[in-house]
């Protein structure tokens, strides 16, 4: 049986709901109609009270800021005086969320929450961190196994990709199993027919980083090809089931082939830590471009046109990439022409939905809060066109601006800001952006997704109607 979180919802009124999830989501409470329990008539409630975050058998809440606060045990968690403003009342609590257990009870008002964790009969043999080699059987539970690296090594890879790369390229055969030797499920050509040897490349720098790992330059040493490897380190233990999930759903999306998409030659898991093998972009990516400044209307049009002809092919077969940001737009040069390209598609979605990103909501992983819509805090399994939209019309705004369509501040909650925060239109932030370009990047940021472009396919026939214009 796998692990499940169970939220045994009962009131005063002798209304009760049962929720139970096995897989990576969220559960949010309030007074609104687009809360998972909505609670109209009960006055302690804030419109968006608390959100749960359920990864199983871990389960996380956090309280938004609510007027009356949140109490897990009897314990008062978060809340506000009734002088205070939501944003005072966070700078003094920063951001307060905790950790549940088995037999947890949540009270807001009159409704309660019982948490029930659910966990498989049989506990496995000791687990041991791939890095330090200590037991970690209490850090993950008793009854789950798998591979694993401790949050000890898990943070000093985090604050150091040199650190996440020598992990990777360790040589632990005796600590591990090969999957498949690493189970590498992406063979496209780079390295032949045979598994890429990395004791053949060179690694020549660190290209970028972020929460969920780094990604490298690397040359192979006999014929002085590049490519970019890309390291991914999973925040849970992963047995050989999920392991297999992610890399089968990854391939899957890489089979998808467009000349504005990143190439991907090879994917596997070694030493505890995901890797995918891709094409090399030699110019960098959007936010790398602009140096802290911003991107010129023409420039962006033409790398946004082309991100927009492979987003409507990805959506025309099915397929999100839900993490679109500057950093995912990269640029490489191809015959003196500049190419714009889409990197990670599916990794991030598939990474974060598989439960390998960890508590990713309430986690604090903000690099991603700014081109996040409403609709995926709301509901975390939501992947449709329209999520992509939001994020390229946030990015197109960003690149333009230096800011966000929703204002972000250290002593706001993040979470807060996106449900809660106005969109400011992109020209009271800089009333100098073409009025064209301006009504579509407001409407593709639109609040409500039935408001937006619903497809790439619209957006793109938009933008070509105002290129023409400028041409």
């Amino acid at each position: 049986m796998n692990a499940k979180v169970i939220i045994d919802v009962s009131g005063v009124k002798g209304k009760k709901r049962v929720f139970a999830y096995e897989d990576h989501d969220t559960f949010m409470v309030g007074r609104l109609d687009d809360c998972n329990v909505c609670i109209e008539d009960d006055d302690y409630l804030s419109r968006h009270h608390f959100i749960l975050e359920v990864n199983p058998p871990h389960a996380r809440l956090q309280d938004l800021g609510s007027l009356n606060g949140t109490y897990v045990n009897g314990r008062k968690v978060g809340g506000r005086d009734v002088d205070e403003t939501p944003e005072e009342a966070l700078t003094r609590h920063k951001y307060p969320w905790v950790d549940l257990k088995n037999g947890d009870v949540i009270e807001t008002g009159d409704t309660h929450f019982t948490i029930i964790i659910q966990t498989p009969d049989q506990a496995t043999g000791p687990v041991r961190c791939q890095k330090c080699g200590r037991v970690v059987t209490t850090e993950i539970g008793a009854f789950r196994g798998g591979t694993y690296i401790c949050e000890s090594c898990q943070k000093t890879a985090e604050a150091s990709p040199f650190d996440l790369l020598q992990q990777f390229l360790a040589d632990k055969s005796s600590m591990h199993k090969s999957v498949d030797e690493a189970k590498r499920v992406s063979q496209t050509g780079f390295s032949g027919e045979e598994p890429i040897n990395f004791n053949d490349y060179d690694v020549i720098k660190t290209l970028g980083a972020g929460v969920f790992g780094a990604t490298y330059l690397i040359s192979h040493r006999p014929t002085g090809k590049h490519a970019a490897l890309k390291l991914m380190l999973p925040k849970i233990s992963v047995d050989d089931a999920v392991q297999e999930r992610f890399l089968t759903e990854t391939t899957e999306v890489h089979q998808l082939k467009h000349h504005n998409f990143l190439e991907f030659y090879e994917s596997g898991c070694k030493n505890g830590i995901f890797y995918f093998v891709m094409e090399y972009c030699n110019v960098g990516n959007l936010e790398y471009l602009r140096r802290g400044g911003k991107v010129q209307p023409k420039f962006l049009i033409l790398s946004t046109l082309q991100v927009l002809e492979a987003l409507t092919y990805a959506h025309n077969e099915g397929h999100v990439h839900r993490n679109l940001k500057p950093q995912n737009i990269l640029l490489n040069t191809l015959n003196n022409n500049l190419i714009t390209k889409i990197s990670d598609f599916g990794l991030s979605k598939s990474f974060i939905s598989n439960g390998l990103s960890g508590m990713t909501v309430t986690g604090m992983t903000a690099g991603s809060y700014p081109y996040t819509p409403r609709e995926q805090v709301l509901d975390f399994k939501y992947a449709r066109p329209q999520t992509d939209i939001w994020a390229l019309g946030a990015t197109m705004y960003n690149l333009l601006t230096g800011e966000f369509p929703r204002n972000f501040s250290y002593s706001k909650d993040p979470l807060d800001v996106i449900l809660n925060g106005e969109i400011i239109p992109v020209r009271a932030r800089d009333p100098d952006i073409p009025t064209d370009i301006a009504e579509i990047i407001d409407h593709a940021v639109q609040n409500d997704p039935a408001n937006r472009y619903q497809h790439a396919g619209e957006m793109l026939s938009a933008l070509k109607r105002v290129w023409k214009r400028q041409k």
